[in-house]
């Protein structure tokens, strides 16, 4: 191997522009990898008063997903009811993961949510009818036609009350309506008087819905809980962390 200083000699590449031009570039060796240590994992509340401020909202996230659910019950706000739940919930897990990183609290929560907004609207669609819906006959007056994802034929039954009254949430979908063979038909169907819910099929079987009902503020109490434990435990870490240094 020679002594003295070696030199060594840079790549250079050229570059044709569009006028024909060749010109000579540098060559730019790429920039070191980024250690992982360099970079932080997660986001993460540092001292007390950010988790009390973040649990502190946070309380108020499961009431409002399952406010938000209850609009489930109406065909005319279930989007709305839907969306609005899945934000809430979102942001009240952002807000008690930046408290509290924890995978538990992750899974808790997220079962937690989903069963917030996916029974409520449903419960109280079951509650309404069982209580106070009404046995009416309907006529089926056209068939709307579409399709699943795997291209089997969707039906939607479009309805109208034998009687002549007004009926809202005209459309029933599922078992209940057959094809384009089903229009004329008379059926009889459970409807909410007041028309916040759509009509069911009368044979519907609502004995434990009040059983169901039960459940609903069992599960808000299980995630304010959670999100108590969440406070409890970011307080911890942040004190002890505080007291470290």
């Amino acid at each position: 191997m020679a002594d003295g200083p070696v030199e060594i000699a840079r790549t250079r590449h050229r570059h044709r522009t569009a006028l024909g031009v060749i010109r000579t570039l540098p060559f730019h060796p790429a920039p070191p990898f980024v250690t992982l240590s360099a970079v932080p994992r997660t986001a993460n509340a540092t001292t007390p008063r950010q988790v009390r401020r973040l649990t502190a909202m946070a309380f108020f996230g499961p009431p409002l997903i399952i406010g938000l659910s209850l609009l489930i019950a109406n065909p005319d706000w279930s989007g709305l009811g839907i969306i609005g739940g899945t934000v809430a919930l979102i942001a009240t897990m952002v807000m008690v993961m930046y408290a509290a990183p924890s995978g538990w609290l992750m899974v808790g929560g997220v079962v937690l949510g989903i069963a917030s907004i996916a029974g409520p609207g449903l419960i109280l669609q079951g509650e309404v009818l069982a209580h106070q819906g009404q046995q009416v006959d309907v006529r089926v007056t056209s068939v709307k036609t579409g399709h699943d994802k795997n291209g089997n034929p969707v039906y939607t039954c479009y309805l109208e009350r034998v009687d002549g009254k007004p009926l809202k949430h005209n459309q029933m979908g599922g078992d209940f309506c057959d094809g384009p063979g089903s229009v004329g038909d008379t059926e009889t169907v459970l409807v909410d008087p007041y028309g916040w819910s759509s009509p069911q099929p009368a044979d519907t079987d609502y004995s434990g819905i009040d059983v169901a009902a039960g459940a609903i503020p069992v599960v808000l109490v299980l995630f304010e809980l959670l999100v108590w434990r969440a406070r409890v435990k970011g307080l911890r870490r942040t004190t002890a962390e505080g007291a470290g240094c």
